[in-house]
């Protein structure tokens, strides 16, 4: 495989950081860039990397997902520094947990939705021109095993936690459907971790959040010439397809 840079937004710390951590132990002579809410927590976070023994080139990137001067920002300090992003991982996602019968419910669907979709298309769409600069542009999605609608029919998912979570995660899968019949060169992927133990989740999660990571580094390692663009987990520790 050849050297790369990846993008990994919402690096600092949960899945995000542990995406950043596997990837350059699998892959050290890749540079990752690390897309954070302020450069403080990314140079935090690179420090835990480099005294992990990773060697790999690390840089942080400030970015708020939610704002479109942000990414432009994120972009033009990025371009300065490297001519293309081969590898694009939106990571970064909240999660509402308020109820439909709760006052509220609205702006944390609006807040969770703008995060969690609006946010990929605009990150996405901002990203391309530095993609394209490179000869296998890959864009890896996080998304959701809770996203799939035959597991949301087959009675697999037992109830949630955030429903504006869920239902945010299956229109991002949608959302990347239809980004990808207008990028047909870029190989587009979603990629469910798992339930992590992670701040994310009140540290709930049953999988510890590098075991999670592996999915995403399979599949960049593999740079689509066996899974191609698709929905992918680990379960029962194989990498498997899940049904839209």
């Amino acid at each position: 495989m050849s050297t790369k840079i990846v993008f990994v937004t919402g690096a600092n710390r949960g899945i995000g950081f542990a995406i950043v951590q596997a990837l350059s132990t699998r892959f050290p002579n890749n540079t990752y860039l690390l897309g954070v809410r302020s450069l403080s927590n990314g140079q935090e976070a690179i420090k835990t990397l480099q005294s992990l023994g990773l060697a790999s080139t690390f840089h942080a990137i400030e970015i708020d997902i939610t704002s479109d001067s942000s990414i432009q920002t994120a972009i033009s300090s990025i371009s300065a520094q490297h001519p293309r992003v081969d590898v694009l991982v939106n990571n970064a996602a909240i999660a509402e947990r308020t109820k439909p019968s709760e006052p509220g419910f609205r702006d944390s669907c609006n807040k969770t939705l703008n995060a969690n979709v609006t946010s990929f298309f605009s990150i996405t769409s901002a990203f391309l021109p530095l993609l394209h600069a490179s000869p296998r542009p890959h864009i890896i999605n996080i998304s959701s095993a809770r996203a799939s609608m035959y597991k949301q029919t087959h009675a697999q998912l037992p109830p949630t936690a955030s429903i504006p979570y869920n239902v945010s995660k299956t229109a991002l899968n949608v959302g990347m459907l239809e980004m990808a019949k207008l990028e047909p060169g870029v190989l587009f992927q979603a990629a469910s971790p798992g339930h992590c133990k992670t701040a994310f989740n009140g540290w709930t999660g049953k999988r510890d959040p590098l075991d999670g990571a592996r999915v995403v580094v399979e599949l960049v390692g593999d740079e689509g010439k066996e899974w191609g663009m698709g929905f992918w987990e680990f379960e029962e520790e194989r990498m498997g397809r899940v049904e839209w």
